[in-house]
């Protein structure tokens, strides 16, 4: 091959490495329209799910784990064992630890507005409001989605920090996992 051959073939090299790399960007949002700011970073928090002392109390023996996905909205799951299979439970995301007793339910714009779209409940249908609905053997499988991403690190603002599940009727917080 002579020299204009070994030009003109690193120069196709070069522009195929170009656009690999600007597809590839594109795909992992590098780039982002005018005056959109750069994508969110992604965490990944995971937690163990521990009956409370008010949960022990009520003769629960809880375990399970949660998960909670940020990106640029926010995806909860989890699977708790130890419930009754005749109940249906709340379960939310919450602003505090649970050292701390969970705090109140997270909300993406702290106020009024209680219930989804401003705050994460988890369930096991595609009831938005939904409920844990444990199978015959006291074990719930749930999901809960939100279109904005939560809050894990602001040192202005309330952070999700743990979720909780509630005993149906008294909302007794009678299970808790950390979010770390």
């Amino acid at each position: 091959m002579n020299r204009h051959g070994i030009k003109n073939t690193n120069r196709r090299l070069l522009a195929a490495g170009l656009i690999t790399a600007s597809l590839g960007a594109a795909a992992i949002g590098v780039f982002s329209p005018a005056g959109a700011g750069a994508a969110p970073a992604e965490a990944k928090l995971h937690g163990v799910f521990r009956e409370t002392a008010a949960g022990s109390a009520l003769g629960y023996d809880i375990a399970g784990s949660a998960k909670l996905t940020v990106k640029a909205g926010t995806v909860a799951t989890v699977n708790v064992a130890g419930l009754d299979p005749a109940k249906h439970y709340g379960s939310h995301l919450h602003n505090g630890t649970c050292a701390s007793g969970g705090g109140g339910h997270y909300q993406d714009v702290p106020g009024p507005l209680v219930t989804p779209p401003n705050e994460l409940w988890l369930t096991s249908s595609a009831n938005p409001l939904g409920t844990l609905d444990p199978n015959p053997g006291g074990v719930a499988h749930a999901t809960g989605t939100a279109l904005w991403a939560a809050r894990t690190n602001s040192v202005t603002a309330t952070n999700a920090r743990s979720v909780v599940v509630h005993e149906p009727v008294t909302g007794t917080r009678i299970a808790c996992a950390d979010l770390g």
